[in-house]
């Protein structure tokens, strides 16, 4: 799983607000879980299984929770950022926070910065177009990683967060597709070339 936070994939999502809570040496992480924007929500339950696997909370509990919800905590930085990858190629919306302020800030500074992060344009919708995939093995991961199948017909559009978009974007470029990202509001159609 870690093959796919490469340099540009950690950047992307580091690239974020909010500004850095804690420097990478911090001890550790708490992964909290803002919004659910998919309807594969087996997807979401197999991500989050694998967050917490060697926990004994269980998936369906947490998930069962009202949102804002710390996932986990104690992640090491790269950790961190592999379950911020997972949850958002599942359409999620997420953010780490060092521990300490996960555990002990006000519920009022929490509050502002989660309803900060969900109105973040990184997390806004836009319209993509996956207009070239290659013809292998790697299409079908690509697909499966981020649309939850191995399958489909291109062109393809998909509706998602500008977080994911711009995710998909370098990986499809990495592997020798290509896919664009449309204006927000844009039908299929509108604004191609």
């Amino acid at each position: 799983m870690s093959s796919w936070l490469d340099t540009q994939t950690k950047a992307l999502l580091e690239g974020s607000p909010p500004e850095k809570l804690a420097p990478p040496d911090t001890r550790g992480f708490s992964v909290v879980l803002l919004a659910v924007r998919t309807r594969h929500e087996d997807r979401l339950a197999e991500a989050v299984g694998r967050l917490l696997a060697g926990s004994d909370a269980g998936v369906e509990r947490i998930l069962a929770r009202p949102l804002p919800v710390v996932l986990t905590k104690g992640l090491s930085h790269p950790d961190a950022l592999l379950a911020q990858f997972e949850l958002v190629a599942c359409d999620c919306v997420s953010v780490f926070l060092a521990d300490d302020v996960a555990e002990h800030a006000t519920p009022g500074y929490l509050a502002e910065l989660y309803e900060r992060l969900l109105n973040s344009p990184e997390f806004g919708e836009v319209l993509v177009r996956i207009e070239t995939l290659p013809q292998d093995v790697r299409a079908g991961e690509f697909l499966a990683r981020f649309l939850g199948r191995g399958d489909c017909p291109l062109p393809a559009y998909r509706h998602m967060m500008r977080k994911k978009a711009r995710i998909m974007q370098h990986w499809a470029a990495k592997i020798g597709g290509q896919l664009r990202i449309l204006e927000p509001g844009l039908t299929r159609g509108q604004g191609e070339s």
